[in-house]
């Protein structure tokens, strides 16, 4: 709202700008044809006739580029043929400015048509306009103003060049527009694929551990209601660390309550040993193992390691309820490798694979590769499921180094 005052404020500036430019510009055709002689000569009745008429295409050259150009060459051409200037002894000063005001008017309009035109296009109706100007001052005048007409020529053509200057700075503006805007777009994309992969993992972490609590407290509500009770505990546990999550993934998209309220840290590997006991209070079979010198990550790595790891145990415990499912973490110097596997559930077939839409897996995969590393996923040779996934321990700027 505050912007809008300085918007109108310039477009009035604009529009005033315009009409004082072209009563400028006809005072200084008037001084030309005025000083034509090399002193003070006012102009009869048919050179300010001329340099009238030729004046008032201007006006709306902005509009009819083209059809301004036409009409003030034509103008001018008649003024090089039928006013007489100077006589045959001329001093070079006076040869020089023997056709003024020509080509004022020629000039203004072959700018503006190649300014208005796109890229280079201006050069051939400019280039076209000088000849013809050059021609007629070389047929009407012969070798006596031969120097004036190309003077005209040069003008005409220095016009045209400049035009073509400033419709190409426009050009490249606009192009760098367009480059940031798609850029903006790309990121506001790229952001939202980020925001959808967070709320697909809490989603389907988060529910599937509340699928499976609710089935064994459904189970173990007549037989032991002590077990139903804490399994109900650890349902309603899990869905305020969903609610958590998805408050704070969302939250990111509004400052104010970024502000208002601290989010909770990051999850990352630290956090890996507290995921997969949710995993266990829910029946799930989940071991964990490391080995090697354990190193600090990036915080955008060590969350894409979690992710990785909680979507891949997630999807285990979905397709192969019941199946044992082995966590591993592999550090090296270089590298973290991350391990996720499980057999195959009992009384499924070898290389089953349950419903779904894939794309758990596609997000693994774009995490892995956003923090610089790789993913494979697959069926095993025994007819589980295999997750691996290698993350460069080191920043980008250390490993090129």
């Amino acid at each position: 709202m505050t912007s809008a005052p300085p918007v109108r404020a310039q477009e009035r500036s604009f529009s005033w700008a315009w009409p004082a430019f072209d009563l400028v510009y006809l005072a200084l055709m008037f001084v030309t044809a005025t000083v034509r002689m090399g002193g003070r000569d006012y102009p009869g009745p048919e050179l300010t006739t001329l340099v009238i008429v030729s004046w008032v295409p201007l006006l709306v050259r902005r509009r009819h580029p083209a059809a301004v150009l036409l009409a003030v060459v034509v103008v001018e051409a008649v003024h090089m043929t039928t006013v007489q200037t100077a006589g045959v002894n001329l001093t070079a000063n006076i040869a020089m400015g023997a056709f003024q005001p020509v080509p004022l008017a020629s000039i203004a309009a072959a700018f503006t048509l190649a300014a208005k035109r796109p890229g280079r296009a201006g050069w051939g109706p400019g280039v076209l306009a000088a000849l013809v100007l050059l021609g007629t001052g070389i047929v009407s005048h012969g070798h006596s103003l031969l120097v004036t007409s190309f003077v005209v020529f040069d003008l005409m053509i220095m016009a045209v060049g400049a035009g073509v200057l400033v419709s190409l700075r426009r050009e490249r503006i606009a192009r760098d527009e367009r480059d940031r805007q798609a850029e903006i777009r790309g990121e506001v994309v790229a952001e939202r694929i980020r925001i959808a992969q967070d709320l697909h993992d809490v989603l389907a972490h988060h529910l599937t551990l509340v699928n499976a609590q609710a089935g064994v407290a459904g189970y173990l509500l007549r037989s032991d209601p002590a077990a139903a009770s804490d399994a109900l505990r650890d349902i309603a546990g899990n869905t305020r660390r969903a609610l958590d999550e998805l408050r704070a993934t969302v939250g990111m998209l509004r400052e104010d309550d970024v502000a208002a309220e601290p989010l909770k840290p990051t999850p990352g590997t630290a956090q890996l040993g507290e995921l997969l006991e949710g995993f266990r209070s829910a029946g799930a079979r989940v071991s964990f193992g490391t080995t090697g010198e354990p190193q600090p990550l990036p915080a955008g790595k060590d969350l894409a390691v979690y992710r990785i790891v909680q979507e891949a145990v997630t999807n285990a415990t979905k397709h192969a309820p019941g199946a044992p499912v082995e966590v591993g973490l592999h550090w090296q110097r270089r590298s973290l490798s991350v391990a996720v596997t499980n057999p195959a559930p009992a009384g499924r077939p070898a290389g089953f694979q349950g419903p779904g839409t894939r794309h758990g897996l596609i997000g693994m995969r774009e995490r892995a590769v956003t923090a610089g590393g790789t993913l494979t996923a697959g069926p095993t040779s025994t007819g589980g499921f295999d997750v691996r996934a290698s993350i460069p321990v080191h920043p980008d700027s250390e490993e090129t180094s």
